[in-house]
């Protein structure tokens, strides 16, 4: 049988019994997008896909089925827990996402498990195309430390007055060069901050991941090779929103071992009616290779309603070495 029904079916055995002891919410929904693709570092041709990074079919996409817990523990405290599969319409397959269990109350909010790194979370669904194939993480707009889930992590969230604070610890269980029955230890950690002030949401982050084990920690690949030395990255962004319409920008400053990585993003969205019509632009720079890669984007995503949407976007990529690709995606959402 295959391990992903398996999974399914085991997952919906847990909420069963937890049902007589806390409140289980299941949610989902289905994206499917048909994508042309062209250009000089893609297949070319004509796709159905949920969302795509680089020309890579169904990277970063949306499809989502999340069985999620609390159960109130008195006196201001919850037990909290969530299992969140990443699953496709294009061909039914799935695979593990969000994994945690938690406590929150007057104390703010502990995680312990699989989930989005602060950094990660502080900024990323300003994208307006986020979970398309027009969105910016992967095609040069925002960092990949924008994509994915980091394992056994825990993580810290509370306000301290108007600002959000998040902060994370990702265990390295990677076992110890020079001592192969210790792991190395080399833990890295994550930290953001979000402030409103009026019509303005700031935000700060900073990501830290020297000598981790794996590639969880620093995903960029630089050149033909992936760094796993000394990695920072620290990001600064504003998000202005009012009325109609929404501006959003960001700078990422990334440290690959002494070679510099920047991605610097802005994106504009205006809501009239049903639509909500968006413009983005992402440039990569990289000193490792002295290559710019810039990100470009239009579209327009009308609102059938709170759960249906359908989108219409264009993607361009160009690159200091005279390559270029495009795609254009036209794409359904149903939420349930």
């Amino acid at each position: 049988m295959n391990k992903n029904v398996i999974a399914l079916a085991v997952a919906a055995a847990m909420a069963a019994p937890l049902a007589a002891q806390a409140e289980v919410k299941i949610s989902g929904g289905l994206q499917a997008e048909i994508v042309s693709l062209s250009g000089d570092n893609v297949t070319e041709g004509l796709y159905m896909m949920d969302g795509q990074e680089g020309g890579n079919q169904n990277s970063g996409n949306w499809g989502f089925l999340k069985f999620s817990a609390s159960e109130d523990l008195g006196n201001g405290m919850k037990a909290l827990a969530m299992y969140n599969f990443n699953v496709r319409a294009d061909d039914g397959s799935n695979g593990p996402r969000d994994a945690y269990v938690g406590l929150s109350g007057n104390f703010g909010t502990i995680l312990a498990g699989k989930m989005s790194s602060p950094y990660k979370a502080s900024t990323v669904s300003w994208d307006p195309f986020l979970t398309t194939s027009a969105q910016a993480r992967g095609n040069y707009g925002m960092s990949t430390l924008h994509n994915g889930y980091v394992s056994n992590t825990v993580a810290y969230a509370n306000k301290f007055g108007m600002a959000k604070v998040k902060a994370a610890i990702i265990l390295d269980e990677a076992a110890d060069d020079a001592d192969s029955t210790e792991t190395s230890g080399d833990h890295a950690f994550s930290v953001s901050v979000n402030v409103p002030v009026g019509p303005i949401e700031l935000a700060l982050a900073h990501h830290a991941a020297d000598d981790f084990g794996t590639d969880v920690g620093n995903p960029l690949v630089v050149g033909d090779e992936t760094e796993t030395g000394d990695f920072s990255a620290s990001k600064v962004g504003a998000k202005y929103a009012a009325g109609a319409m929404s501006v959003a920008a960001q700078m990422e400053m990334m440290d690959y071992d002494g070679d510099d990585v920047d991605h610097a993003y802005i994106n504009g969205t205006f809501t009239a009616g049903a639509n909500t019509f968006a413009v983005a632009y992402g440039q990569q720079d990289e000193d490792a290779t002295d290559l710019t890669k810039t990100y470009m984007s239009v579209g327009v995503v009308h609102a059938f309603s709170k759960t249906t949407t359908a989108h219409l976007g264009y993607i361009g990529l160009d690159h200091d070495d005279g390559t270029d690709d495009a795609g254009i995606a036209a794409g359904l959402r149903v939420k349930f």
